[in-house]
């Protein structure tokens, strides 16, 4: 006699954040990010071309955020909006 069949189940795996990010100067994924939320401070450092850095981040940031604000700050996407731009943006809208 037969048995029962029985569906299988089929567990989906969560995406997880990286650990490991691409560095921006050499193009490899060895960049590796330690936060010490202590000092609010995060270090990143790529094993290959030994660029360091430090960025600021605070205590409900993860790695990702730190490694944001290092691209965009290897880049110099660091602008400040003055209020005249401001004021002129926002009436051409």
């Amino acid at each position: 006699m037969g048995g029962r069949k029985r569906k299988k189940v089929v567990k989906r795996m969560r995406k997880s954040i990286p650990k490991i990010f691409t560095c921006p100067n050499c193009g490899e994924k060895t960049l590796g990010i330690s936060i010490n939320r202590n000092e609010g401070k995060a270090t990143l450092k790529c094993g290959r071309c030994n660029i360091e850095d430090y960025v600021q981040v605070s205590r409900v940031e993860e790695a990702v955020d730190a490694y944001g604000k290092f691209v965009d700050k290897y880049y110099g996407a660091e602008k400040t909006v003055t209020a005249n731009e401001a004021g002129r943006n926002s009436s051409e809208l």
